[in-house]
Formats: C-alpha cells, sequence, structure tokens
C-alpha cells in the first residue's frame, strides 16, 4: 500500500485547535477511555476492548485508525478496515465525544478516509458500515456521504437491550462496471431489491419461484449433530487450510475472523463461524459440507448456536443461487439486506443477500430509524410473520 497519510487541522472559535491524524499506539488508552466515556462497560468490538489486537490494527497496513486530538485528549476515534485482495473496506467505531459533536468531526473523519482509499489512492471498490439505530445521527452522517441504504440487522446485538442496526454502502463507478448482471432471486427478495434499486441502477431480478424439500413444512428439518470447538489458535490454523463445498461456495462474510468450529462427529460438515458472548451475536464465515440440503445445515447451526447462547445469527448468500435462498428461508432465516457487489470473485463482483435468524422477541420499541430503513423493517416483518405465525395456521389447514 502506498504510505498512509492523514492530517488536518480543525480550527474552532474560543477554543484549541483540532488535529485529526493517524492514530498512534500511544494513543491506546486514551482511544479506550474514549469508548468508556460514549458506552460505559457496554463496548463488545474486540479491537477495541483487546489491547493486542488494537496494537495491530494502528500498526497494520490494512487499517486507516483514525483519532481527532485537542489538548493531548483523543476526542474522536473512527476505523477503516480494508481487505485490498478483494477490494473491500468496513468503516465502524465512530465516536465522537460529547461535548464536541457540534464540529462534523465524525463526518470530516469519514470523509478523509473515504477519498483517500477510493477516489486518491483506488484501494477499494466499496465501503460499508453498519450504523446505530439509538439515534438519526449515523444513518444522516453516512447518507450525507454518498451511501446508499441496503438494509437493516433486526435484534443484532443484544446489550444492555436488543440493538438493530442498518447496513449502509458506498460504491465506486468501478463496484458497478465489475458487477455480475441478472441476479437470481426467490420472490421474496424482490422487495428489498427494488428499494435498492431506487437507489443505485440496478437491472431488473430474474425471479425463480423454486421450492425446496422442506418447503412445504410437513415435516421437521433434521438435525445434524454438532459438536462446538473454542480453541482460537486451533480454528486459524484450521480455517487457512480449508476450501469452502457445496453450498458454502456461495456464501460470504467480510471482515470476520473465526473463533467458534462447529463440526459432525465423522467431519463431514465443518462450519466456521464467528460469535461474541457479550453480545449474543454469531455469523457463519465458511464451511464444507457433504449433506446435500442446505436447510438441514443452517436449522442445525441455529439450533447449535441457541444452546450456546447466542440470541442471533447470519448468513450471507449470493444473490445468484435460489435454491440455496430458499433453502435458508425454509430455515427461517429471514432475508433483511440487499447487498450489491458484496463479493468478489475474479474481475467480477457478487450481489448478495443477508439472512438472519433470531431466538429472542423481536423488539423495537427504542429503534429511531429514516424512512428508507423503515421501508426494509416493514419488508422483513411481513416476511416474519408469514414464517413464524401464519405458518402455523397453514400448516393447520393441511
Amino acid at each position: 500500500m502506498a504510505l498512509k497519510k492523514i492530517e488536518k487541522i480543525i480550527k474552532t472559535e474560543g477554543r484549541p485547535d483540532i488535529v485529526i491524524r493517524l492514530a498512534r499506539v500511544q494513543d491506546m488508552r486514551r482511544i479506550q477511555m474514549l469508548y468508556a466515556e460514549i458506552y460505559g462497560g457496554s463496548y463488545s468490538v474486540p479491537i477495541v476492548t483487546d489491547k493486542e489486537k488494537m496494537r495491530s490494527a494502528i500498526e497494520h497496513d490494512d487499517y486507516y485508525w483514525i483519532v481527532a486530538e485537542c489538548q493531548d485528549r483523543v476526542v474522536g476515534s473512527l476505523v477503516y478496515a480494508l481487505d485490498l485482495t478483494y477490494r473491500n473496506s468496513k468503516a465502524f467505531g465512530a465516536v465522537v465525544s460529547q461535548e464536541y459533536r457540534k464540529l462534523d468531526l465524525a463526518f470530516t473523519m469519514m470523509k478523509l478516509v473515504l477519498e483517500d482509499i477510493t477516489a486518491n489512492k483506488d484501494l477499494v471498490d466499496l465501503v460499508y458500515a453498519t450504523t446505530r439505530t439509538a439515534n438519526y445521527a449515523p444513518q444522516k452522517l453516512t447518507e450525507s456521504l454518498g451511501f446508499i441504504k441496503l438494509g437493516i440487522f433486526p435484534n443484532t446485538h443484544k446489550v444492555q437491550d436488543n440493538e438493530t442496526h442498518c447496513l449502509t454502502a458506498y460504491l465506486t463507478e468501478g463496484a458497478l462496471q465489475r458487477r455480475r448482471h441478472k441476479p437470481r432471486i426467490i420472490p421474496e427478495i424482490v422487495p428489498f431489491y427494488e428499494i435498492v434499486r431506487r437507489q443505485v441502477d440496478l437491472d431488473k431480478p430474474q425471479v425463480k419461484d423454486v421450492t425446496g424439500e422442506y418447503s412445504d413444512h410437513a415435516r421437521k428439518i433434521p438435525l445434524l449433530n454438532f459438536e462446538a470447538i473454542t480453541a482460537p489458535e486451533f480454528i486459524k490454523h484450521r480455517y487457512k487450510k480449508i476450501k469452502q463445498t457445496s453450498f458454502f461456495e456461495h456464501t460470504v462474510m467480510p471482515f470476520h475472523e473465526p473463533n467458534l468450529l462447529l463440526i459432525t462427529p465423522d467431519q463431514g460438515t465443518e462450519v466456521y463461524m464467528t460469535y461474541n458472548a457479550k453480545d449474543k451475536y454469531s455469523v457463519v464465515v465458511a464451511g464444507m459440507t457433504d449433506e446435500k440440503s442446505f436447510a438441514v445445515v443452517l436449522e442445525s447451526i441455529a439450533r447449535k448456536v441457541s444452546e450456546l447462547g447466542m440470541a442471533y445469527v447470519e448468513v450471507i448468500i449470493d444473490a445468484y443461487s435460489p435454491a440455496i435462498q430458499r433453502d435458508a428461508l425454509d430455515a427461517r432465516y429471514i432475508p433483511s439486506a440487499y447487498f450489491p457487489c458484496a463479493k468478489r470473485m475474479g474481475g467480477k463482483r457478487y450481489d448478495c443477500v443477508i439472512f438472519s435468524r433470531t431466538f429472542e422477541v423481536l423488539d423495537f420499541r427504542n429503534v429511531k430509524i429514516i424512512s428508507l430503513y423503515k421501508n426494509f423493517l416493514r419488508e422483513y416483518l411481513k416476511l416474519w410473520r408469514e414464517n413464524y405465525i401464519e405458518l402455523v395456521f397453514k400448516t393447520e389447514q393441511k
């Protein structure tokens, strides 16, 4: 990577200048104090809570860690993770001290890095972010920078309360030029696609109303007998050697390093996952299997992570595999977001659909979302009701 250099001085009336710059190792303690000021002890992202992970990110070329400093105090922080191989970036962890929030520091920090990694250095094709819904500010911030709205993560984290997050992304012209056209999606995904299509020029999808082995819900989906392994170094070493097979070739999970392995006794199925015991969040990263039904694999994953105390599990599937999408829905993983260009393979970029399953009562009482995200939420709730409530009445009539 070309030498990183980010620096800007913010002149303020009646107070000292604020310097926006790349973070240094000696800032670590002050950065953690800032997150503690905003979140108390509830912040759960390991790169902030784990000093070694923080040190590695600050020193590594695959991260831009930006801070805003005023009189030796860190008053703002933001991280961009970069995957240079797949030309993706993720922006996260944006915080600004309460007394400095009227100075647009978050906007300035976001914009400085966004311009550097896209227009200036052409390092990535897209940048995505998830925004909290405790207030409208993070959603409006990304909107003002040209990010488009892609969907929601309902009840994705359980800290003090259930938290719903929004998904948003900045797509470069390069991303859209490399995009594979004519996604093949099941009818239930079409409304999500159309919400995104209103914001960016996408072609019409091919709608495939396929039926899966368990679509009629006449019998329970059988379970695989998963054992759970949580030895991090063993998982990291084994993960590097696997080649994804079967349904897993159609999945993706950027910027997640697995720390949980679900494996059957005959080793015919291995599922690599990231989970966070603190906020009860889990995602499917990769896997290999000889099982013929993805519905069986996903149902088995859901049952096992629920036993491990998780409240949420997520899988991202490409938008060109309608049979696999149907299996996910049959296993009651509900689509909630459509992500154009999310996956890069060779010189092409592939759209993806985000499916999730929650094990707790849905709670949106404290959610504040701007209008377009409400449309995603309505579509999600419609499908949730059909698959968790109306389904009961349908099976009773048979």
